[in-house]
């Protein structure tokens, strides 16, 4: 049995939707306070998901004039710096972390941003044959149980040993932001659908017509959380797109291969148990804010 070792998080993004501040800050690296006071860029947040859950390796797919920047965050503490802290230990430590993870970073470059599939494609002979787990660069995750949401991932893929897919519950006013889903329930396991249909950002008439899920409310869909556990036959189906021109626009996008792969072989999605924040967006960086604040800080 494969376990994921290797996760790929793409970064080559403009960040046009959190103009004009992306002028002049990375949104990856964009700060969150957690409860307990420390201040982290989201990038830093969701390689220590990654870590949490299990993962070895990390592959960032940078545009290139990125790279300078990402290297130098995540580097060790230079002597001068690490006596600006005095007697503040707990500063200190958490000033050592980007130091501790850039043991486990591959940097990859994405030339152009040429949707998140290419990103993906990018990273083919880094991951080569191994499953992989795919991260939104820009996504945050709460679990809402002890295990953190991609952990909670990799152990069904553990189990499944197929691709498997993180979702959410979400109303029919939100889907035309996500990927959408529809599937059988599996018997014996609450929350594990067998996917049949994937479609990026549907309009309502087309979900209700085709992405109903048995014993849904009303209205209610699943959609993308925003972590995949993929197996290598992904890589193939996203290369048979880019060698066939299927873009979109001009973007080679995952959600068209993932839709390839459900139609191939047994492909899962895992509703999560916790929530998901799309800081790239205003509204979601501003939810992600007070969600990792916690209730007791914001007042």
């Amino acid at each position: 049995m494969k376990r994921i070792r290797k996760a790929v998080i793409p970064l080559a993004g403009h960040g046009i939707r959190m103009m004009p501040a992306t002028r002049a800050v990375r949104k990856a690296l964009f700060p969150i306070v957690d409860a307990r006071g420390r201040v982290s860029p989201v990038l830093q947040l969701i390689i220590e998901e990654a870590v949490n859950a299990g993962i070895e390796e990390i592959g960032l797919v940078i545009a290139p004039e990125d790279e300078a920047l990402i290297r130098a965050y995540f580097s060790r503490l230079p002597g001068p710096l690490k006596s600006a802290f005095g007697n503040r230990a707990d500063l200190l430590a958490a000033a050592e972390i980007p130091g501790e993870l850039s043991e486990r970073l591959t940097i990859i470059t994405q030339d152009r941003p040429r949707g998140f599939g290419d990103a993906i494609l990018r990273a083919e002979s880094w991951i080569g044959d191994d499953p992989v787990l795919v991260m939104l660069g820009d996504h945050l995750y709460l679990s809402g149980e002890d295990r953190c949401c991609a952990r909670q991932l990799l152990d069904a893929f553990a189990e499944l040993q197929a691709p498997v897919s993180g979702v959410i519950r979400k109303s029919v006013d939100a889907i035309k932001h996500f990927g959408t889903v529809s599937g059988l329930p599996v018997p014996r396991w609450n929350g594990l659908y067998e996917l049949d249909t994937v479609v990026e950002k549907p309009e309502p008439d087309l979900a209700r017509k085709r992405l109903r899920v048995e014993g849904m409310p009303a209205d209610t869909y699943l959609c993308w959380f925003g972590l995949h556990a993929m197996t290598p036959e992904l890589m193939a189906c996203l290369a048979r797109m880019d060698r066939d021109g299927a873009t979109e626009e001009g973007e080679l996008q995952l959600t068209g291969a993932q839709a390839t792969l459900a139609s191939q072989r047994a492909y899962f999605a895992l509703e999560i148990n916790g929530d998901h924040f799309d800081t790239g967006s205003p509204d979601g960086y501003v939810e992600a804010v007070a969600a990792f604040a916690g209730p007791a800080r914001i007042r």
